[in-house]
């Protein structure tokens, strides 16, 4: 058994989402099936969704983070990737 969904969003979110999509071989119904199936799999929303301005980053993330900015030769020492890009964004 199916059912329709129907939903509003603005005209060029859903042009420049159908273009993505498009590159990797998916069309819209195809990428919202797999976006609800992953919501079912993972019990919730499948990404971070937050109101401070960050992301999540796994360990390797955050360690591969801090390198590229110790490797650049900056001095200042910091504990996280998100102190890091705080401290960036302030610049």
């Amino acid at each position: 058994m199916t059912t329709n969904v129907q939903i509003r969003v603005d005209t060029k979110l859903k042009n420049d989402a159908e273009k993505t999509l498009n590159r990797i071989g998916l069309d819209l119904p195809t990428a919202f099936r797999i976006f609800l199936n992953k919501i079912n799999v993972s019990g919730g929303i499948p990404f971070a969704v937050n109101t401070d301005g960050y992301f999540n980053y796994t360990k390797e993330q955050e360690d591969e983070i801090l390198d590229a900015y110790k490797n650049s030769k900056r001095s200042k020492e910091f504990k996280s990737a998100k102190e890091l890009i705080k401290h960036l964004r302030s610049q």
